[in-house]
Order: C-alpha cells, then structure tokens, then sequence
C-alpha cells in the first residue's frame, strides 16, 4: 500500500489540478510528519479547504487521513520497531524507514521526469515500430529484464530474451538489422559484455537504445538512443529507478496501442482468466 501511495503522489505532481499538486507536493516532502497531520492542520498549512484535502484523499483511496496514518504506522512497524532519537537541540531524526521512503519517492520521481523528454517519445516510438525486439541485459538484471519481456509480451509480438549469455547473443544476427530493435537494460554488474554486444550491433546495423544510471559509461557512440537515469545521491536506487522506468514505458505502450495491440491484451487477459480458473 506503501508503494502505491508514492506513486499515486508522484503522478499528482504531475498531472494533478493545482490544488492536488501542492498537496501531492507536501504529503512527499512531510512524509515522516504524516503521523501528526490532520486534514485540517494540513488543509490550513496550505491555504485550501478541509474538503479539498478530503477530495485528494478519497481520490487516493483513503476514506479518512487517518488512513493513511495507519498504512504508514504498519509499515514502519515492520521495517523497523526503532523509534526515531532525539538529536542535539531537541530535534528529531528521520527514521531509517521514512529516509528510505524519501529514496524511493526520489527513484520513482527520476524515472517520471523521464517521460516528459522527447527522447523518451523516441525510445516508445522505437520500441513500438520494430518489426523485431530483443532485450540484453547483465546478470544481475535478469530478474528486472524477464519481467519486462514477460510484460512486453502483452503489449506487442516478436520479443525475444538475450539475458547475460554471449552465446545467445548471435540469435540477434538472424534478424533483418533494418526491422530490429536491441534494447540493453544496464542493471549495473559487469558491463563490458553489454558495451561489446552494442558496438557489434551497431556495426551490423542494428537499432540500439541503452537504458541506464551508468550515463558516465556509455559515450554518445555506444547507442542510437540513451534513457540515461541520473544517478541517485546515495548511490542505491538504481535498480529501482530503471524498473519504475521500465513500468512507465510499459504503460505508455499499453495506452497507445493499435487495434491489433488491443485485441492482444484482450485474448491475453482471456488466456490468463482461463489458466486460473
């Protein structure tokens, strides 16, 4: 509930009225103050109306801010019994769960800013006008990377798995380079493979789009296109910003499918009902 609540924030901050988003904007940056809020409190901290705030919240999910006091009381409570300490001066301290929130909200916050660039329109097009995709990724991105190719599977045909095996990699060269696509999702690791795999597809014609937190090691010639997260201050929060990523392009894909791409999802969603029944 946690995760749902940060992103459901972030996408107010973008999308939402002007009202939403000044709340949006101070229920991220107060998130371990949340506890001694009231709809009341924070409706006068902004200047809106109690019933503002209530609309916002409804439209979260939650009937009452009290609520959402409680899924974050829950949730601190599992991740760490520790109560916050006092610093000198009497202040308190963020507790290691609320700074991990503020990590995530972060991560989740780079990867949406991302979508509002025109090279990320780009990559959508790309990946979505390739008679052929593959997907290349280190071995420490396996897990991400089987989940986006299982995901993109449901949006469109003709995808294919290289994972971390250089000796798969040749079943890219059976394929037309003018209609095929090779995405290379940097999940950190060992990146020499990937550097190689890139460079050799580009000498053979292939389209190339890399996607990353490791701009610093991908020059303007290693790819065709770079998704190139900014890597995160704590240095940590890279696997979770390229699968926020990876979620926000699966989205996009989804919505701006043709009626091919629609009867897809349908008959997928049916074989899915059918196996679980």
């Amino acid at each position: 509930m946690v995760e749902k609540l940060l992103l459901n924030l972030t996408r107010a901050m973008k999308a939402g009225t002007p009202s939403e988003r000044k709340i949006a904007k101070y229920l991220i940056e107060h998130l371990d103050e949340l506890p001694f809020e009231t709809a009341q409190t924070l409706a006068a901290k902004l200047s809106l109306s109690p019933m503002t705030v209530g609309r916002f919240l409804r439209s979260l999910g939650y009937r009452q801010f009290s609520d959402i006091r409680a899924d974050l009381r829950h949730a601190e409570e599992a991740e760490s019994p520790e109560q916050p300490v006092a610093a000198e001066g009497g202040e308190r301290q963020s507790n290691p769960f609320s700074q991990l929130l503020s990590q995530q909200i972060q991560a989740i916050q780079a990867a949406f800013d991302m979508t509002a660039q025109p090279i990320w329109r780009l990559a959508m097009h790309e990946i979505a006008a390739a008679a052929d995709v593959f997907l290349a990724t280190s071995q420490e991105g396996r897990g991400a990377a089987r989940h986006f190719h299982a995901k993109l599977l449901e949006c469109r045909g003709h995808v294919q798995y290289l994972g971390s095996d250089s000796a798969a990699y040749v079943a890219l060269w059976d394929f037309d380079p003018a209609r095929t696509l090779l995405v290379i999702m940097d999940c950190g690791g060992g990146l020499s493979p990937l550097q190689h795999l890139a460079a050799a597809a580009r000498r053979s014609g292939y389209r190339t789009l890399v996607i990353t937190t490791r701009f610093y090691e991908w020059g303007p010639e290693s790819a065709d296109i770079c998704l190139a997260l900014p890597q995160s201050q704590n240095g940590g929060q890279g696997l979770l910003q390229l699968v926020s990523l990876l979620e926000f392009t699966l989205c996009a894909l989804s919505a701006n499918a043709d009626d091919s791409g629609r009867a897809r999802t349908k008959n997928l969603t049916a074989l899915k009902r059918s196996l679980r029944s």
